[in-house]
């Protein structure tokens, strides 16, 4: 092992200056340090454009998104029935809706009369299938179960009003039994 150190010491000495003229510290110093500054400045070059990359697809994304939203809002905007627009026959069972209902908490209450209302879960029925349309649009089916559930709340609170309606007349009757038997 000796003898191969005292091969390189002795090859080291006979070309030192072969050695010390190829290598200056200081150029050579500042050719590394340009080296690695080029390769810093490039690899950040890369990072910034797939970044750059990355925020153009997102935000084109988000503006094609935005843009279905709003189709399918307008569309549910413009749907019709029977030539007619669906915000004019929604305005018009709604509005049905709420006269049958205030009819039906006002006898109610004048009675004493707590009613199970199958309406809550009809109106949650039909917020579900009103978000349907906006996601999926305005296909027909979805559309007429709309309708078909509107027209459904109808009839339960005019059931409703049939059932207050005649037991307001029975409690009127015996009343005025009562009373003529009192006379």
């Amino acid at each position: 092992m000796r003898k191969e150190t005292d091969k390189l010491e002795q090859f080291i000495k006979v070309n030192k200056k072969d050695f010390d003229s190829d290598f200056n510290p200081e150029n050579s110093w500042s050719k590394i340090e340009s080296k690695i500054s080029k390769k810093k400045s490039s690899s950040n070059t890369v990072w910034m454009v797939a970044a750059s990359i990355i925020l153009l697809l997102s935000l084109g994304w988000l503006i094609y998104d935005r843009g279905q939203l709003t189709d399918k809002i307008n569309e549910l905007e413009s749907l019709s029935v029977n030539d007619k627009p669906y915000s004019e026959i929604e305005s018009y069972y709604q509005q049905s809706i709420e006269e049958k209902t205030a009819l039906v908490n006002d006898i109610s209450t004048e009675k004493n009369i707590t009613i199970n209302s199958d309406l809550k879960t009809l109106n949650k029925k039909y917020e579900e299938l009103k978000a349907k349309v906006k996601e999926q649009g305005g296909h027909p089916q979805l559309v007429n179960a709309m309708i078909q559930n509107l027209q459904k709340q109808i009839e339960v609170l005019e059931q409703q009003l049939s059932i207050l309606q005649d037991i307001q007349e029975y409690s009127q009757n015996d009343k005025q039994e009562n009373n003529a038997i009192s006379i």
